[in-house]
């Protein structure tokens, strides 16, 4: 099988080229800049450099290809440039596929898009997609509407919290550190994590395994409580346990579409990738969370690859969106 990759660079990307090295699965890894040819190449997949926007840049590294996976984000506060990576990026990456005869593309999306569900989440549970989230939802439509014309079988996957090295935990545990991080309420309402290889490896299967024109929720076998999670995570990094923010402070704070983004249950199932034949390695965050945190700390101490950091959990949480 062979792969191109959007955003090969990238916090998802690297999951899913980690992912294929040795499986035997030929990954064609679509960059930007020169100098991240190298990462690529070390992971053992064959870098394309080129711009998402201009497609006769990468063109021909299409050809040949079984399926697209497209996960191209910007790190751009500006939401213009963020729509043009996510949804023009689909858009034009998808046309040229269809030209080079590619049959699928797997679109990376999140589980931000659906709305606030009280029981358990599944792929048919209502949509409310809010501030970034949008963008994701708009990049799936892309996706859908190709689909429909037959030109390409689309399948979407809306990860839940990946966390990893690079990821939006590393904003987490400085919050957490500074004192600064606050959950809305009492915390009580739940998050679906899944570890980064864990990600990678449902990426893998969709491009073989996943059905035209499905939806696919990825997240392990355990959801948490966002105060749980936090908790677990300022335990491992050895500070005290954060506190809540009430829901009206938070939407005068932060806005209202995060503030209630931040609220919002995701109780996620896992069952329909489960019955593609994917099985987590890392069933919940119990399994994964200290691994992870010993790599961050390893970086915080001055690995030049530490992942940027930003200032607020609200900001942290608007990167992980444009992750997703």
């Amino acid at each position: 099988m062979r792969l191109f990759v959007s955003g090969a660079a990238g916090f998802l990307g690297r999951a899913l080229l980690t992912s294929a090295r040795g499986s035997g699965v030929e990954v064609r890894g679509l960059v930007r800049r020169a100098e991240q040819a190298k990462g690529i190449t070390a992971l053992g997949a064959t870098p394309v450099l080129g711009d998402l926007l201009e497609p006769r840049e990468y063109a021909s590294s299409l050809a040949g290809c079984d399926a697209i996976v497209h996960l191209a984000q910007s790190s751009s506060g500006d939401l213009e440039e963020l729509r043009q990576v996510r949804v023009e990026g689909a858009r034009r990456l998808i046309e040229a596929a269809v030209a080079q005869g590619v049959p699928r593309v797997v679109l990376g999306s999140g589980y931000w898009v659906y709305g606030d569900v009280p029981g358990t989440l599944v792929e048919s549970s209502p949509l409310r997609p809010l501030h970034l989230s949008q963008l994701n939802y708009e990049a799936e439509e892309v996706a859908r509407t190709a689909g429909s014309r037959r030109s390409i079988d689309p399948v979407i996957a809306r990860p839940g919290m990946v966390y990893g090295p690079g990821s939006w935990l590393a904003s987490w545990a400085k919050e957490l550190q500074e004192g600064t991080f606050r959950y809305v309420g009492d915390g009580s309402n739940h998050m679906s994590p899944v570890h980064w290889k864990d990600c990678g490896e449902a990426f893998l299967r969709l491009s073989s395994h996943g059905v035209r024109g499905a939806t696919y929720l990825v997240a392990d076998d355990r959801p948490v409580t966002v105060r749980v999670f936090s908790e677990a995570l300022a335990s491992q990094l050895g500070v005290a346990s954060p506190t809540g923010i009430p829901l009206e402070r938070a939407q005068a704070d932060w806005g209202p579409d995060l503030a209630l983004l931040n609220a919002a249950n995701r109780r996620a199932s896992n069952s329909a990738l489960r019955a593609l034949g994917w099985t987590p390695s890392y069933p919940s965050y119990l399994e994964g969370l200290p691994e992870v945190c010993r790599e961050l700390s390893g970086r915080s101490r001055g690995d030049p690859r530490a992942p940027r950091r930003v200032g607020t959990s609200r900001a942290g949480l608007s990167r992980k969106l444009r992750r997703t």
